[in-house]
């Protein structure tokens, strides 16, 4: 299992546009992915759970990645959930 501290780019909350890229490319990994903070555990692979990081106190959360393609995952959505401007909408 991969723990990495991602600390969210952009505007809060995502957009739905924002969180279906995620769940999108989180759904194109094997691996299961969730998100932490102080709150709870969130899926990464829900669009519901994604859209309801808007709540959020902070910034800062924990990416969990757990599954064959582990690294991969936990590297491409790390980039993603930092990034400043959704690099996929421009």
């Amino acid at each position: 299992m991969i723990r990495r501290k991602v600390v969210l780019g952009g505007t809060l909350p995502f957009t739905a546009e924002r969180a279906g890229r995620m769940t999108r490319t989180a759904n194109g990994f094997t691996s299961h992915i969730l998100l932490q903070d102080s709150r709870g555990t969130f899926n990464g692979k829900s669009m519901l759970g994604l859209l309801s990081l808007g709540k959020l106190s902070g910034r800062e959360m924990t990416l969990l990645a757990e599954g064959a393609d582990e690294e991969c995952a936990a590297e491409t959505l790390a980039a993603l959930l930092e990034a400043e401007d959704d690099p996929i909408a421009t």
